[in-house]
């Protein structure tokens, strides 16, 4: 076997007994795949999370300066993490590299997350890539996430209803932050048919929410299809940013 197939090999099939970071051995089974050395680099957002978006707070309060000065259509957001660090190296390899195996124990961080809310939902429903980008990538990590959700969760998964009718260009390659974001999302998302929302409460997975903006665009197009509530569930979110400080 040539070494390019069997590294390719190694990406699809891992050792499950070895931490999905470092690769080093896990002295006994861990349900998000991680050695204690690299889950100790996660930050947990924990109680400290906005009340909406669920990004973890910097000032007192129970909502982030965003969720209170903007109007965030989906009903609630948690993410377990906040994106730095590991967890950024994380979703970087799942979603650029061909790691689906880190799939799997990010959803169990996502999934423990949503469940500590005492939350349910009908149905789960990734937040979907233009056919474009899918097939440039060969997946949809927000997919791979939700499937693994929605298996712990014992839900139905949908992968058809929601679908992105824009081929949109990358968050990364935009300047103008929040606003150039949301004219590149402008409706960017469709609904096929209502029936499979309709009256629902939907769990829209995807894999790291920044100022929001593809959650907001995504809930407006299940809501106008009728579905009755949704919640955001991410493996990270970005950190509320820190108030700006008179200088006197």
């Amino acid at each position: 076997m040539n070494s390019k197939l069997s590294r390719w090999l190694s990406f699809l099939f891992v050792d499950e007994h070895n931490c999905v970071v470092c690769d080093r051995e896990l002295p006994k089974p861990s349900r998000y795949r991680l050695c204690n050395k690299c889950y100790a680099m996660l930050e947990v957002i924990g109680d400290r999370a906005c009340l909406k978006c669920g990004r973890m707070l910097v000032a007192e309060g129970d909502y982030c300066l965003d969720c209170q000065n903007r109007e965030m259509v989906f009903d609630r957001a948690f993410s377990p993490l906040a994106y730095n660090g590991a967890a950024v190296m994380m979703v970087t390899k799942l979603k650029f590299h061909n790691r689906r195996y880190l799939a799997k124990g990010m959803a169990n961080q996502m999934t423990d997350r949503f469940l500590e809310e005492g939350l349910t939902a009908d149905v789960v429903i990734p937040v979907p890539l233009h056919p474009n980008r899918q097939k440039e990538r060969g997946y949809n990590q927000s997919e791979l996430l939700a499937e693994n959700v929605a298996k712990s969760l014992r839900l139905p998964l949908d992968k058809t209803t929601l679908r992105r009718e824009k081929d949109t260009l990358a968050s990364s390659s935009l300047k103008g932050g929040r606003s150039a974001r949301e004219e590149n999302l402008k409706d960017a998302f469709a609904v096929t048919g209502g029936a499979e929302v309709k009256g629902k409460t939907v769990l829209l997975v995807d894999d790291v929410l920044t100022t929001g903006t593809t959650a907001n665009q995504a809930t407006k197009a299940l809501k106008n299809a009728g579905a009755k509530t949704v919640y955001v569930l991410t493996f990270a979110s970005t950190k509320e940013k820190p108030p700006i400080q008179a200088d006197f």
